[in-house]
């Protein structure tokens, strides 16, 4: 699978799979709690038609393969591996 490929793993999805969802949302995006850091007011958007996210409490953000970086504390080829496995969501 290419790296455009996994980049197509759909974030809303992945974040709801892993028992994420939106405290506050539109057709275009949602805001979440962080799933990177601990906070009490949702600071982490994602992007829905972009399927970009940004943690605007720690200043980060990107693709879904950064997001899972983040929240595994992996390097960029493990997160590639984990979005490879066949028991993710890949809707998009």
């Amino acid at each position: 699978m290419s790296i455009e490929q996994v980049k197509k793993n759909d974030i809303r999805a992945f974040l709801a799979q892993a028992g994420i969802t939106p405290v506050k949302e539109t057709p275009t995006g949602g805001m979440y709690l962080s799933p990177i850091r601990k906070e009490d007011t949702a600071s982490f958007h994602v992007d829905y038609t972009k399927n970009l996210w940004y943690d605007h409490g720690a200043g980060v953000g990107g693709s879904i393969i950064d997001l899972v970086m983040h929240m595994h504390n992996i390097d960029f080829l493990d997160a590639l591996c984990y979005l490879e496995e066949p028991s993710l969501v890949r809707v998009q």
